[in-house]
């Protein structure tokens, strides 16, 4: 039997949109959703970035206004995979055209931009998610089961470490994380927000 499908808008196309819609294309391979995502549109502003990355990652359509792109029928689910500047704009009109919202984290640069973007959502009932991918990570998988289970006893304390270095290159660029107008929280909130989700799960 066929499962339904669900049009996916996705606003951004650099390494989150990549990772986004290779997991689009691949969650039914790992996983048995209820749905199956079509790869209806990617979202840029620049034209001939965003045609070619369409094209590259499988997408049927390209969209440089993503007003436009959320107010397309064809669209169900919008991703929101940019700078958390811009995630509170995007992810409001999302809502409240009544499209299901996924957007990366963090979710807003601020407390108050959040919880404006939680606010829009629950006023327009709509489901809506910030995108944590590590829950699904064997390693944190097997470690949440054993948890649950009972093996490791009970939890008074961890502690956590986050190894990613590639940002601490002296050549490396200056890309929008590494700008607090754009980024908002810095390492707490780009890199520290996994920990903290990895916490609560």
């Amino acid at each position: 039997m066929s499962k339904k499908e669900v049009g996916i808008g996705l606003i951004g196309y650099a390494f989150m949109g990549k990772t986004h819609s290779n997991a689009y294309r691949q969650v039914n391979k790992f996983f048995d959703p209820t749905v199956t995502p079509r790869l209806r549109a990617l979202c840029g502003r620049n034209e001939e970035n965003v045609r070619n990355a369409a094209n590259h990652l499988g997408w049927e359509s390209y969209e440089t206004d993503w007003k436009k792109m959320i107010d397309r029928p064809d669209i169900d689910i919008v991703d929101i995979s940019t700078p958390g500047n811009e995630h509170k704009e995007m992810a409001i009109y999302a809502a409240q055209a009544g499209k299901t919202v996924f957007c990366e984290k963090p979710l807003g640069n601020t407390f108050e931009d959040a919880k404006a973007m939680l606010d829009a959502a629950e006023a327009a009932k709509v489901v809506n998610m910030v995108c944590f991918n590590y829950r699904r990570v064997p390693a944190i998988a097997l470690a949440k089961r054993m948890i649950e289970n009972g093996d490791l006893g009970r939890i008074y304390h961890f502690r956590a470490r986050y190894l990613q270095d590639w940002i601490a290159d002296p050549n490396f660029p200056l890309v929008w994380r590494l700008q607090k107008e754009i980024a908002g929280s810095g390492t707490l909130g780009d890199i520290g927000a996994h920990i903290l989700d990895l916490s609560t799960f």
